[in-house]
């Protein structure tokens, strides 16, 4: 198996695949993946990685796993036959511009032949992972990337090995700055907005996955947000951090821990060319709090510091509900940003 792992004939073939898989995306087709059995959960598995992500932080790809959806394979398979439960769903959603790429360790699977047949009639670019036997697959498909060996176990972890270097290298070659929502932002001062409220965790800087930011060493800024700071800075009048902060509240962490968060976030910022003039934050646990965002009472405390503050010409930027319902409150725009 190591000995395959430099196969240059396996890498020419996996780096046309990506090729393929990284125009696709680009241009805004979906990927379609299907499998049988330990090749289902690969299917599943490279789904996972593109809709999910690799290493990168980053947009999702639009990838579907055909064998996923258990009551549409029993009824496909009840009323048009197992060989058809994954050619009926390209039928139903595919179309030209997007690519179906199979897993068969035997290169045989007649339900993934037939899948291969349907996207020839609706020219479907096709990829298909096997194993030695490929003589129907490749008259079928356009790339075919074989493991010559007969042990289904090996060719399956070779598959595996194989789905992790074509997810990073896509990952590595789609740029993730169309739609910039902080070009919207920074348009937005044009339109006469003087003031940023931003959001925290999501926002500024990376989320920490079911938990809190609770020491400087899980402060993560964001790229886009590094990317954008100094405009930020130098376009509007007011820059202000406006944060739920409940894990102190739920005694999680504490104000002296939240406090060293925001001294690194504010060095940081300052060292990129960035400015923050004051971070507000509310502690409570409790969701009616006045201070807790969708309440208005942190916006208060900004109006007692800095009166000049119109929140009509205010942008709130944010990645949740209640960031779109505290600017709503406060008459002010919203921006979203989504998480990644």
């Amino acid at each position: 198996m190591n000995a395959l792992c430099g196969d240059a004939r396996l890498h020419g073939q996996l780096a046309f695949a990506t090729q393929m898989i990284v125009k696709c995306i680009s241009h805004g087709g979906k990927i379609l993946v299907a499998g049988n059995g330990g090749s289902a959960s690969q299917a599943q598995h490279l789904c996972a990685e593109l809709m999910g992500r690799m290493k990168r932080k980053r947009k999702p790809f639009q990838a579907i796993a055909l064998p996923a959806d258990v009551a549409l394979l029993t009824c496909i398979a009840n009323d048009f036959g197992y060989e058809r439960i994954f050619s009926r769903q390209i039928e139903g959603i595919g179309h030209s511009g997007d690519i179906f790429i199979a897993f068969t360790t035997s290169g045989k699977s007649r339900n993934i032949l037939e899948a291969l047949l349907e996207c020839k009639s609706k020219k479907i670019e096709t990829i298909v992972f096997t194993g030695r036997e490929t003589d129907a697959v490749t008259r079928l498909a356009d790339v075919s990337i074989d493991i010559p060996l007969d042990d289904t176990a090996v060719i399956q972890e070779m598959h595996l090995q194989l789905i992790h270097m074509a997810c990073e290298i896509v990952e590595n070659s789609i740029e993730d700055q169309a739609n910039d929502p902080w070009e919207q932002v920074l348009k937005m001062h044009e339109q006469g907005f003087m003031t940023l409220l931003l959001d925290r965790d999501g926002v500024v800087n990376h989320i920490k996955a079911n938990g809190y930011v609770q020491f400087p060493s899980e402060l993560i800024l964001r790229d886009d947000f590094v990317r954008h700071a100094e405009s930020l800075a130098k376009t509007f009048d007011h820059i202000f951090v406006v944060t739920n902060q409940k894990g102190v509240g739920k005694g999680i962490m504490s104000d002296a821990d939240l406090d060293l968060v925001h001294e690194k976030l504010i060095n940081e910022i300052q060292a990129i060319g960035g400015r923050i003039d004051k971070i507000y934050v509310s502690t409570s646990a409790d969701n009616e709090a006045p201070d807790n965002k969708p309440n208005t009472g942190m916006a208060y405390r900004i109006t007692e510091d800095y009166p000049d503050v119109d929140f009509v010409k205010a942008v709130v930027v944010g990645d949740s509900i209640s960031d779109y319902l505290f600017a709503d409150n406060l008459n002010s725009e919203f921006i979203y940003i989504r998480t990644r």
